[in-house]
């Protein structure tokens, strides 16, 4: 379950480049925002039907036959990305490219669900880790190959003839990794969730008295669920908002090369990648609580620096130190949320919090991109720095700490539900 993930990762690092291909077809700053917040909208409204269908099947081989149709489906967008430079006009051209892309969301959302149940039944609980830990150096190391490979070779080859063949390889790689899966032995489908749900179906529908006296119960008994989803979400904003904007300050207003932001992605890559082991052994010390606080603070440094300091050599060595920070952040903000929810309700709690996720994350890029339209790139990163501090003294405001206050605990539990 690991070496699917090399030339996937390597297509990733390639395909990083579609944002900067539909600026340079003509495509707004508003387009690229939708670009980057209407997939999750398609993963909101279809990952509860996917769940759905994938849970009415019984049969494994039917099972395993959608979810690889499903990514193989979705990974052919690649393929049409390539297609059309040469089928319409540039300006129509960023559009049908930017519908592609929301468009792929729709099958990598029934893939994504299954996918999640999967690698949690074939992987057993004492091996999760060293499997998460596994496939996120290799995810890394294979973008840091393919962002660095296809800076130059963008560089080197005519528009648009150059992105069109940096899709056209992405597609193979990502049909080889499609492959991969295939070989997977899925194991049998269980039952509890179609049961789940159908006795879901059958409740009565509560009174608004009673669903608001169960909000507050629900708020009182699951508090720090609660402050962790308001805390994520505003600090996450700033995230979300910039992820376009990153991209439209680099290309339209510093004027960087393709073989530049081939390298900021290789070199975030490799932070990723040699700091995990390091994270992981202060996080077995102070636990994920302690260490979540610490690195929020700093989270919201990389857009307001970047923009003060707008040098080139300066942003690749801030962005690798924003990685290194946000490594850490990342481990742990993922360690916390599954020590704060109750193992019996993991499944309801987990669905709530990736839907209001995916919510923030559709609409972030929605407002930042007219902004940037309206004023510059360099203010929206402004904003969305300010977002990310305002989330982060938010975390000790409304720290959402897990019932256990001991750090060795905490941490004893966390490894034991990874």
């Amino acid at each position: 379950m690991c070496v699917e993930i090399i030339p996937i990762g390597i297509a990733m690092g390639a395909i990083a480049f579609n944002g900067p291909m539909v600026l340079k077809l003509g495509g707004s700053n508003s387009l690229l925002g939708a670009m980057s917040s209407l997939p999750a909208l398609m993963i909101i409204l279809f990952t509860f039907p996917a769940a759905r269908f994938m849970d009415s099947m019984r049969d494994t081989q039917r099972r395993k036959n959608w979810v690889v149709g499903s990514l193989a489906l979705s990974r052919m967008a690649y393929l049409f990305i390539m297609l059309v430079p040469w089928l319409l006009p540039p300006a129509w051209a960023a559009v049908a490219i930017v519908t592609i892309v929301i468009l792929q969301s729709v099958p990598l959302a029934l893939f994504n669900t299954a996918w999640a149940v999967i690698i949690a039944d074939v992987c057993p609980p004492n091996r999760r880790s060293a499997l998460f830990a596994m496939r996120l150096t290799l995810v890394s190391a294979s973008m840091a190959l393919g962002s660095f490979l296809s800076g130059f070779f963008l560089d080197a080859v005519p528009f648009p003839l150059n992105h069109q063949l940096l899709n056209f390889i992405s597609f193979l790689l990502a049909q080889y990794s499609t492959y991969f899966i295939l070989k997977i032995e899925f194991p049998e489908p269980f039952t509890t969730v179609k049961t789940q749900i159908e006795a879901i179906g059958k409740r009565v529908r509560p009174s608004v008295h009673e669903l608001l006296n169960n909000a507050r119960a629900f708020v009182h008994e699951h508090r720090s669920y609660v402050n962790f989803n308001i805390v994520t979400l505003i600090c996450w904003i700033g995230a979300w908002g910039a992820a376009p904007i990153y991209t439209i300050y680099f290309v339209n207003e510093l004027h960087l090369s393709n073989s530049w932001i081939g390298l900021n992605s290789t070199i975030a890559q490799i932070a990723m990648m040699v700091s995990a082991q390091l994270w992981t052994r202060l996080i077995s010390r102070k636990g994920d609580f302690w260490v979540v606080l610490r690195t929020v603070l700093l989270t919201g440094m990389y857009p307001l620096i970047i923009v003060l300091i707008p040098w080139p050599s300066a942003i690749l060595a801030f962005g690798f130190l924003n990685t290194l920070n946000d490594t850490g952040l990342g481990i742990t903000h993922a360690g916390l949320f599954y020590a704060i929810i109750p193992p019996e309700k993991r499944n309801s709690f987990v669905a709530f919090y990736s839907i209001l996720m995916n919510v923030g994350a559709m609409l972030a890029p929605l407002a930042a991109a007219p902004l940037a339209d309206w004023s510059s790139a360099a203010k929206v990163l402004l904003i969305c720095a300010a977002f990310r501090f305002g989330g982060s003294l938010l975390f000790w405001v409304l720290p959402p700490k897990p019932p256990m206050t001991d750090e060795s605990q905490i941490q004893s539990q966390v490894t034991t539900q990874a």
